[in-house]
């Protein structure tokens, strides 16, 4: 008996330390995702001259990028609240995982305008994805084993002390 609670409080530890790599994956996994969308978004709206509703509708509807900004942006872009734009831009972008909403914020004002510069501007800003993602990558390895040393510990510490 005492062995299955001891596998038990290991199978909850390995759990925390799984549903802690979890959240902590989330700001990767996001700006992996936006990268590859501001590819997508710049060939619409810059190369192809598509609107940008059209674009977010269908060609940015799916994915983790779809749920944290582009649909979002399109609800208040439908909505009636009668907001422009940037301004609309910057309300969805502020909500995103520092620091991609600082990176992202600078898109705003020039995504009425298109063109060139906005092109620049996204490049630009996947480049700076691009760099916190290999941050951000170095990070992880090292809190990965943090984490699993503190969540095996804690569970080795309390099978000792119940035992």
């Amino acid at each position: 008996m005492r062995w299955l609670g001891a596998l038990l409080m290991l199978a909850g530890a390995g759990g925390g330390y799984l549903l802690a790599r979890r959240e902590s994956l989330l700001p990767e996994r996001l700006a992996r995702a936006l990268l590859v969308d501001l590819g997508v978004l710049a060939d619409g709206v810059c190369c192809l001259r598509r609107p940008l509703p059209d674009i977010l509708g269908k060609d940015l509807a799916e994915g983790l990028g779809a749920v944290w900004l582009w649909r979002p942006l399109l609800e208040m872009l439908k909505g009636e609240t009668g907001q422009s734009l940037p301004a609309c831009w910057a309300e969805v972008t502020g909500q995103l995982p520092a620091p991609m909403d600082g990176m992202l914020a600078s898109l705003g004002p020039l995504l009425p305008a298109g063109g060139e510069a906005l092109r620049r501007a996204i490049e630009e800003t996947r480049e700076e994805l691009t760099g916190f993602l290999r941050e951000e990558r170095s990070r992880q390895a090292v809190e990965a084993r943090l984490t699993a040393a503190v969540c095996l510990s804690g569970a080795c510490l309390l099978i000792l002390v119940l035992m």
